[in-house]
């Protein structure tokens, strides 16, 4: 195939080459109308595999690329912190990106980082659609997803932790507590970390002879305000849950001060459980639990696998490096060690992680 140039682009397009570089690099005014016919264009040519053939001629730099898609969680900074960690110790410089949760500036971040020729990319993607992975497939540099696995990522290399597993985990711990009348917030059903979280509940649920009231289950968005809001409106209910498990921290700190603001105690009236609310201080409190992911661990992982890849490891790509998450139940200490489980896909030795990172715009 012959290569897709700007210049291409912009005659497909009736449009000046100078506008398409402008609607690209967003420099520059452009309508967002043209800019949406370039960005489409561009989805549709291979000029993102020309822009990586460029970089890997030019990667002497040594960049290695993250993009997350909320930085100020503190999952995601603890992800950042080992990737850097991993990257400072093999010589390589860690350019971040936030996507804020948007496609569209994850997809301007790919370009960005490209065209800084990155070595590689760790991506933690909003993307829930399985077409939004093909971008990727094509780039001629080593890539791993994390946290958020949209399908068709299994062609990549993939750190990630069993979502399905860790929320049936802390489910029965709250039943193993005494609540039967446990209810939801879970994450986004078109992301894959909501998805398996939310059958993980229902599975654990059933499993205790226990049938999921429709009404005590609700999907928010991962932001602290879906939290606080979705907790209102349990709150408003004739008949409402003794416990919820909220998946995950920022979603649960809504729910507390929603909880709180409605002069209610946690957790005499409502028990708490979630995903990621252990800090550098310790255990938010007053959690009945918490299911903690070795964020760290996940990050180094993906940019260890990179490093790897660029060393000269051919191993086929397309394998799973899963890692356990800690229970930390109320305000004891953590338990279970990170135990490592490793999904081959083809039954040699583990292949390297791919990562796809983002810089600052």
């Amino acid at each position: 195939m012959n290569a897709v140039k700007l210049e291409d682009i912009a005659k497909k397009l009736g449009l000046s080459t100078s506008t398409v570089s402008r609607a690209l690099s967003g420099n520059g005014r452009v309508g967002e109308k043209t800019r949406h016919r370039v960005l489409e264009a561009v989805r549709e040519s291979d000029y993102t595999v020309n822009a990586v053939a460029r970089s890997l001629r030019l990667r002497d730099a040594k960049n290695i690329g993250i993009v997350v898609p909320d930085i100020t969680n503190s999952f995601f900074s603890s992800v950042i912190k080992g990737a850097q960690d991993a990257c400072r110790q093999h010589g390589y410089t860690l350019m971040v990106c936030n996507s804020d949760e948007s496609e569209e500036f994850e997809e301007e971040s790919l370009r960005t980082l490209l065209e800084k020729q990155v070595s590689g990319l760790i991506l933690a993607t909003v993307s829930a659609r399985p077409e939004g992975v093909v971008p990727y497939r094509r780039l001629s540099i080593p890539v791993v997803f994390i946290d958020n696995i949209p399908e068709g990522a299994e062609a990549l290399d993939v750190v990630s932790i069993d979502n399905h597993r860790a929320a049936s985990r802390i489910t029965k711990e709250m039943v193993a507590r005494g609540y039967r009348d446990v209810g939801m917030i879970a994450g986004p059903k078109s992301q894959s970390t909501g998805l398996l979280r939310y059958t993980g509940f229902l599975e654990a649920l059933r499993a205790e002879g226990i049938s999921p009231r429709e009404e005590w289950v609700l999907a928010g968005d991962f932001k602290m305000e879906s939290g606080r809001a979705l907790m209102r409106k349990l709150l408003k209910l004739p008949e409402r849950p003794r416990a919820m498990v909220i998946s995950n921290n920022y979603m649960a700190y809504g729910a507390i001060n929603a909880i709180r603001d409605a002069g209610l105690d946690i957790p005499g009236d409502i028990a708490i459980a979630s995903f990621d609310a252990m800090d550098s201080t310790g255990l938010i409190t007053p959690l009945i639990a918490s299911i903690n992911q070795p964020a760290e661990e996940i990050g180094l992982r993906a940019a260890e696998i990179i490093v790897a890849r660029l060393s000269g490891d051919s191993r086929e790509s397309g394998t799973e490096v899963i890692l356990e998450p800690t229970l930390s139940p109320g305000d004891s200490a953590c338990y279970n060690s990170v135990v490592e489980h490793v999904v081959r896909a083809s039954g040699g030795q583990p292949a390297a992680i791919y990562a796809v990172v983002f810089m600052p715009i």
